[in-house]
């Protein structure tokens, strides 16, 4: 795996650029960004407290209460889901990611400015002296690699609605479709997931707590791209003031209601399962 370490914006842009994916690429390019360099693991492992077997057992409960009070939070019905038996459950999940309830989901992104954003989405100031970190991903895009779930291609990748997405055999690069009603406006998940250019790796039971550029199947393919705090100051700068509103969409204007019970239920959800003594 290649580590780099640009001293200037400029710098970071031809990294990214030479590892960006065209018409011609047997691969697509996925970005991920980080305020400091911790290993690549979904959140619902951040409780060093809870074994594997645990994780997965609780992962099981707050998923299904998340699925049970969702109806009020504006979480769309998925359009495959009278024919495929595990496309409401996907969506949900995708859902749940954005909407701040832990998952076995890990963010990426195909836009290199939310990886960016992510550098220094550090409001506590806790790591304004650290090095962030952005990943890039060449994810191998044929079928045969099987790294990749394109929803976009249903040819390719709909048959994955017919799988638990809480039982695959391994890590898969998800790229999911968009779904847009009249009423857009009040799906905050449905708006960020467009707004960040959203996709995820999504952990298999086995290796739920193993750092994902730890497997062996994708560790060839990333590339880690070191932000020193003074680069981590110039894409500040080069963001705007406006950024953060824009990637965390919230619905305020047009629900607040129903902003309140999304971080209401996920807070209270992720307390009472990932975080209790």
């Amino acid at each position: 795996m290649e580590t780099l370490t640009p001293e200037t914006l400029d710098q970071l842009y031809e990294i990214i650029n030479v590892n960006r994916s065209h018409g011609w690429s047997s691969f697509l390019t996925f970005f991920r960004g980080q305020i400091f360099d911790w290993p690549i693991k979904p959140n619902v492992t951040r409780n060093p407290s809870l074994s594997d077997e645990q994780i997965l057992e609780i992962e099981k409960e707050a998923f299904k209460e998340f699925a049970f009070y969702s109806e009020g939070l504006k979480i769309l019905e998925h359009f495959e889901k009278d024919s495929t038996k595990h496309a409401q459950d996907w969506h949900n999940l995708f859902q749940a990611q954005h909407l701040g309830l832990y998952t076995r989901l890990t963010d990426w992104t195909q836009d290199e400015r939310s990886a960016m954003f992510f550098t220094i989405d550090d409001l506590k100031g806790e790591h304004v002296e650290n090095n962030g970190v952005i990943w890039i991903y060449k994810c191998p895009y044929y079928p045969e690699d099987e790294l990749l779930v394109n929803f976009n291609e249903p040819d390719e990748s709909y048959h994955f609605f017919d799988e638990n997405p809480l039982e695959l055999k391994r890590a898969y690069l998800i790229k999911h479709y968009a779904q847009f009603p009249d009423d857009i406006e009040g799906y905050a998940g449905e708006i960020r997931r467009f707004r960040q250019d959203g996709s995820f790796i999504i952990s298999t039971s086995e290796d739920i707590s193993k750092p994902i550029e730890e497997l062996e199947y994708i560790r060839p393919h990333l590339v880690k791209i070191l932000i020193k705090p003074s680069l981590k100051r110039e894409i500040i700068k080069h963001l705007g003031e406006d950024i953060r509103d824009y990637i965390y969409y919230s619905s305020n204007e047009n629900n607040s209601e129903q902003t309140e019970r999304i971080v209401d239920l996920t807070y209270k959800t992720n307390q009472k399962y990932f975080w209790k003594e």
